[in-house]
């Protein structure tokens, strides 16, 4: 009896291992999940170039055993129902084995760009529920993700007015900046030429109590160029007024003079009006003295014939 009982124990666990042999494929087929994408459904202002919808399933759909007709589980159409072309490509990476790449084709708008679309359209990528895993396992639903792409008119306007506007403010930035360089360089030149005595009397404070305000002015001024780039003028220097003690000596090439002497010392032909109007008076007086001493002598001629004529008589 105890053997027919141990017999029938072996023959009852061969049959339960049978049974569930043959029943693990029934229980491995399961349902494949669905993990995530990027863009997730319903997302907004998807960039128009490089669109790539990344899907992410539970299990292996990548395998060559089942990547043939994954291939085919896809479909991208916009909002009115017209079909965009895609290429689907399976993770290449290690352990992405759950990891598929659905691109956009090239359309009419650039055929040289990969995954670009319309602008503010809607599309619809659809998964067909026959996706499969290598154990079998079915989507068993399809899976639809719509996304929306932006609005590249309206961003373009958006980015000119940002662009606008950071313009605008490096401008007042720069102008806010150049007054505080101005206004700091002209504080340096006013605390340059402070009076602390005239301060003192100002304030009626002493003057060492002005000249220590002075001094934290400069210090505070100093920080202040030093923030904004400014250059503190330099100070003039003063002139001495202490005689110099060797003023009384006399250059080796100056020579001193008299008076002045006339241009034509030195060989100058050159004349002046007042001295060619000197000269012409001098000629006229001499002419004029000239006639007076001639009709002098005439007169006095005359006189002395009238005299001898009375002696002969």
């Amino acid at each position: 009896m105890r053997v027919f009982a141990r017999v029938s124990s072996i023959a009852i666990l061969v049959a339960l291992t049978l049974t569930l042999a043959l029943a693990s494929p029934a229980f491995a087929a399961g349902t494949l999940n669905f993990v995530k994408s990027t863009p997730q459904s319903g997302a907004t202002n998807v960039p128009i170039d490089n669109v790539g919808v990344k899907l992410f399933f539970d299990g292996n759909v990548t395998d060559a055993s089942v990547w043939a007709a994954n291939a085919k589980c896809f479909s991208l159409a916009d909002s009115s129902g017209k079909a965009v072309d895609y290429n689907a490509y399976p993770g290449q990476k290690a352990g992405e084995t759950g990891y598929i790449l659905v691109i956009a084709q090239p359309t009419a708008i650039s055929a040289s760009v990969p995954g670009q679309l319309q602008q503010k359209t809607d599309y619809i990528l659809t998964v067909s529920k026959d996706l499969k895993s290598t154990d079998g396992a079915a989507l068993g639903d399809d899976l639809k993700i719509d996304f929306q792409t932006m609005d590249v008119s309206a961003h373009s306007r958006l980015s000119m007015i940002i662009m606008v506007l950071m313009m605008v403010a490096v401008v007042v930035l720069m102008f806010f900046t150049n007054w505080r360089k101005m206004k700091a360089e002209a504080e340096a030149a006013a605390l340059i030429k402070a009076n602390p005595y005239r301060i003192a009397k100002e304030k009626n404070i002493s003057v060492d109590e002005a000249k220590a305000l002075i001094d934290k002015a400069k210090e505070k001024n100093k920080k202040q160029l030093e923030k904004v780039g400014g250059k503190a003028p330099v100070p003039e220097e003063k002139k001495s007024t202490t005689p110099r003690l060797d003023y009384k000596k006399k250059k080796k090439d100056t020579h001193k003079v008299k008076g002045p002497h006339p241009v034509s010392e030195g060989g100058s032909k050159f004349k002046t009006g007042r001295k060619a109007e000197k000269e012409r008076r001098a000629r006229a007086e001499a002419a004029r003295k000239a006639a007076a001493a001639q009709r002098k002598t005439g007169a006095t001629g005359a006189k002395g014939s009238s005299k001898g004529k009375g002696k002969k008589k």
